[in-house]
């Protein structure tokens, strides 16, 4: 029989942010004490009053604690409850003084107030009707949100999704998931068809019912997507689906044709058979194909190529720069005036960013606007340093129109410009690629860079590596490594590396060395510590980044380190390093008790999806400058450009002192620290090693299981991508 105690949730120690399991001290009412509590709070914050039921137990290393098995909303009854209460942070334009004067005002009966006669607030100091207002908006959505949870707790719904599916429908949350539950995964962003098909089995929904079954066949094709892919074979696609439905797979063809007759997937026959698409990325990988044929057609039709004038000004660049071009530099940069489209692909150390800043000399040369971008605004700043020009993002060149819903720039409205040059290529997919090329315009010249042994984008596709296998694009690989560049073991390691090889080390740090002052790259840049077992090896990243590095090389670690680990899971992954390096570099930050995420006001934050409106996108960086606990807002410095985010679109930021390998692609960054466990197992290969040690530019410190090292190197399977652009192309 389980146990049933009211109180207040005192302070929460632990939140899973995947799960809502938490860890709290709540305060028994009546009692005078704190104790314990864990289990699943979802949607609950500190201060709240709660009647809890579940089972006392003694854990063996914490002592006695209450295993929650499932809660109730209660409202607090006394006036410091309730002043308590209001002053959590759980209403917007109510702080903890404010509730202090609303409870001295109205005692016990200011929850009654608020609910029916919220006008009276305007006789509490300094509530005018502005404040007013806002507290009763406030108030409507905590009662709505309170009711929907309620409804999807007793299917196992937790909070985080209540309040997206709240945002999305309002008062009619409860109205629309007891009708088609699978409405949600196809219009409330962050829940997908595993959620919305665990409520709807709830509410009494057949494995068989129509809804299901194409709920499931569309998200079997966004999964695809989210895995890399353009496109499954039909055969693949069905058995895929079927699995996931618990259903035959013949019984889903006949549902596949319907879809693909309303348009919400696509199905394409080819000479190796049918192909199931979603929607989206149907019409990417056909308009990328398409607009490559235009652009390859007409290729620099105002441009005649002069190969002697080139020469004449790469000559004089390279005495102006005493810079001597190698013949694969100088053959590439010849080559880009003589094609539409072409491709430069070439490892660290090999000249690419001089090849840029050429580029840009040469169109100037001749007359010639060039536009400069990169999927990420670090891989912008760099090519705007390497030449003197102004280089955006690939979205911020293409523009938002919030009223059309699209990019500004597209095949009717397309960008000026004579030349465009793209870097970071690698990690563009196949949609954003789609959206680039139509608004390139007729005849301008287009070079694509990128290192084509990097880890591909994470979004579907990999573009670079069809467009070289394609044979329709010129394509450019630079493999000669520069004597300066050479000089450095980031470099020489990474090729190393590519080529399967075990990466060289220097002399593990000395303490008694002292300061080495200013970072530069040398022999010494590239450090190797052996450690076996995760938890010290955590212990030992924790301390080389708050103290070590910064003694031994004057390394700002707020500003200049950047960890990086395979994952987001496990003692070593993302999730438990911003944990620890959190107290270790920002112990006396101010908790923002408001927000999911443990944030503290100084962290490092990254953007987690491309938000337009705020010219935000996925995976800029920034530190967090402000929290507004009355207004429930956060402001984060981007670059210094200050951002304000508000309530749940704090969902889009996690903390980033620790990145994953694919977030920190298309970056770099003055030292980087990174770590490899056996924990990692699953996601070891050559690729992610290559790519997260090319992010360093002065000092990369690798925190290995040498096992795991030698696995990630041996491991040269690149993950299999279904795409089928390479092919589309050489038949059009």
């Amino acid at each position: 029989m389980p146990v049933k105690i009211d109180g207040y949730l005192e302070a929460v120690t632990y939140r899973n942010e995947e799960n809502d399991y938490t860890v709290a001290r709540f305060y028994l009412e009546g009692q005078g004490e704190s104790v314990t509590v864990v289990g699943h709070l979802s949607g609950v914050s500190e201060g709240e009053t709660l009647r809890l039921s579940g089972q006392w137990k003694q854990h063996p290393r914490f002592g006695k604690q209450f295993g929650i098995e499932s809660f109730e909303y209660v409202h607090p009854d006394t006036e410091q409850g309730i002043e308590r209460y209001l002053g959590s942070g759980l209403l917007k334009g109510i702080g903890p003084v404010t509730a202090g004067r609303i409870v001295a005002k109205f005692g016990r009966k200011t929850l009654d107030v608020i609910d029916n006669n919220p006008e009276q607030l305007r006789k509490v100091s300094g509530l005018g009707r502005k404040k007013v207002a806002l507290i009763c908006e406030s108030w409507g959505q905590q009662r709505d949100i309170r009711r929907l949870m309620i409804f999807l707790q007793s299917h196992g719904i937790g909070g985080a999704i209540a309040a997206r599916i709240y945002r999305r429908y309002r008062e009619r949350g409860v109205e629309v998931v007891s009708r088609d539950p699978y409405a949600l995964a196809r219009e409330v962003r962050g829940i997908g068809f595993a959620t919305a098909d665990r409520i709807a089995r709830s509410l009494g929904f057949a494995a068989d019912n129509p809804a299901r079954l194409e709920s499931g066949l569309v998200y079997t094709g966004e999964l695809a997507a989210e895995r890399g892919h353009t496109s499954l074979p039909l055969g693949k696609f069905l058995q895929r689906a079927a699995e996931l439905l618990c259903v035959e797979a013949e019984t889903l063809e006949p549902v596949l044709r319907r879809l693909a007759d309303l348009g919400r997937l696509e199905v394409e026959r080819g000479e190796d058979g049918e192909h199931v698409y979603t929607s989206d990325c149907f019409w990417a990988e056909v308009t990328v194909a398409e607009n490559i044929v235009r652009l390859t057609a007409q290729p620099g039709l105002a441009f005649q190529v002069d190969a002697k004038q080139i020469y004449d000004t790469l000559k004089k660049y390279g005495r102006e720069r005493s810079i001597e071009l190698s013949d694969e530099q100088k053959k590439a940069l010849l080559g880009t005036f003589s094609a539409g489209v072409s491709v430069i692909t070439g490892g660290p150390g090999t000249g690419k960013t001089t090849l840029v800043e050429a580029l840009v000399l040469l169109a100037a040369e001749r007359g010639m606007s060039a536009v400069l971008a990169a999927p990420t605004g670090r891989a912008a700043k760099r090519m705007s340093e390497a030449t003197g020009c102004e280089a955006s993002t690939i979205h911020r060149l293409l523009g938002w129109s919030f009223a059309e819903g699209a990019f500004l720039h597209n095949d009717e409205r397309r960008l000026k410009g004579d030349m465009f040059v793209i870097d970071e290529v690698s990690m563009v997919d196949i949609q954003l690629m789609a959206s680039l090329l139509e608004a390139i315009p007729d005849g301008a010249l287009l070079v694509l860079m990128g290192d084509a042994d990097q880890l591909p984008s994470i979004g579907p596709g990999r573009v670079l590596d069809d467009l070289i296998a394609c044979g329709r694009v010129p394509t450019f690989r630079l493999q000669q490594i520069f004597r300066q560049a050479g000089r450095s073991r980031i470099v020489t390691n990474a090729h190393r590396i590519r080529e399967g090889k075990m990466p060289e080390g220097a002399p593990p740090l000395d303490d008694s060395a002292g300061a080495g002052g200013k970072l530069t790259p040398g022999e010494n840049d590239f450090l190797i510590v052996n450690q076996r077992d995760c938890s010290r090896a955590r212990e030992m990243l924790v301390t080389l980044a708050a103290d070590r590095l910064a003694a031994r090389f004057g390394i700002d670690p707020a500003r200049e380190l950047q960890v990086i680990t395979p994952m987001n899971r496990g003692e070593c992954g993302t999730r438990e390093l911003n944990k620890a390096l959190q107290e270790r570099l920002n112990p006396h930050g101010a908790k923002i008790s408001f927000a999911r995420g443990g944030f503290r006001v100084g962290d490092r934050v990254m953007q987690l999806r491309n938000d337009y409106e705020k010219d935000v996108f996925n995976g800029d960086v920034g530190s967090i400058l402000a929290a507004n606990a009355d207004n429930q807002t956060v402001l984060v410095d981007f670059d210094g450009r200050p951002v304000a985010y508000e309530g749940m679109e704090l969902d889009d930021l996690n903390m980033a002192y620790a990145v994953t390998v694919h977030k920190s692609q298309g970056s770099e960054y003055p030292a980087v620290l990174l770590v490899l466990q056996p924990e990692h197992h699953v996601m070891l290969q050559r690729n992610l090693l290559y790519t997260a040690i090319s992010r360093g530019k002065s000092l990369v410190v690798v925190i290995c299981d040498p096992a795991s090292l030698k696995k990630a190197l041996e491991n040269n399977r690149v993950q299999f991508r279904y795409t089928r652009l390479a092919d589309r192309l050489k038949i059009m």
